[in-house]
């Protein structure tokens, strides 16, 4: 059904290495053939310490018993969906858990979807299918550039910005930039 598009090793042999043997990750999803694929990518990058589960409640298990440096996740599964797992581990008590870096594996393209992933706080989206190359893609951004972590009232997860810059002055940019939308419509 979701078949790689193409060979990961031939992917793989094209990009920076980076250690990956020192990272654990969680994979979850009800799929068969996507949980072999995602371990399959996995395993060619490096990873060593790979945890797969086919359902949410054993994913929260597995996250009560281990700290995982990422998460795979599906959102559509029977028992507890993505996006339940990525507001459980969002709103935890333990600072080590509630930062765990996640990306989202969904057949879900609609904007809608993409929106309340990104507002329950995940790292990165990927609609199904998917191929090899995009999943190193989100993998490699996760590791090597990740985003500042946001935590208030209202949203708790990685800065929505996809780059950590501090934010604007904005008040005085706001002004000068109202002051010149009045003047053309003025003119």
């Amino acid at each position: 059904m979701y078949a790689p598009r193409t060979k990961p090793r031939t992917i793989i042999k094209h990009m920076k290495p980076i250690k990956l043997q020192s990272f654990n990750v969680l994979v979850v999803d009800d799929e068969p053939l996507i949980r072999t694929l995602v371990s399959n990518v996995l395993g060619h990058l490096g990873f060593t310490s790979i945890t797969v589960v086919n359902n949410g409640r054993k994913a929260l298990e597995a996250i009560g018993k281990d700290i995982f440096d990422f998460i795979i996740t599906d959102w559509r599964m029977e028992d507890l969906d993505g996006i339940e797992i990525v507001r459980h581990i969002r709103s935890s008590s333990d600072t080590r858990i509630k930062r765990m870096p996640i990306i989202m594996l969904t057949g879900n393209t609609e904007a809608s979807y993409v929106k309340t992933a990104i507002s329950a706080g995940v790292n990165g989206y990927l609609i199904k299918p998917f191929s090899a190359e995009q999943l190193v893609k989100r993998i490699r951004s996760i590791i090597e550039t990740p985003r500042n972590f946001v935590i208030s009232k209202s949203y708790t997860g990685p800065d929505r910005r996809h780059m950590n810059l501090p934010a604007p002055n904005g008040i005085e940019r706001r002004k000068k930039k109202d002051k010149n939308n009045a003047l053309r419509r003025q003119a």
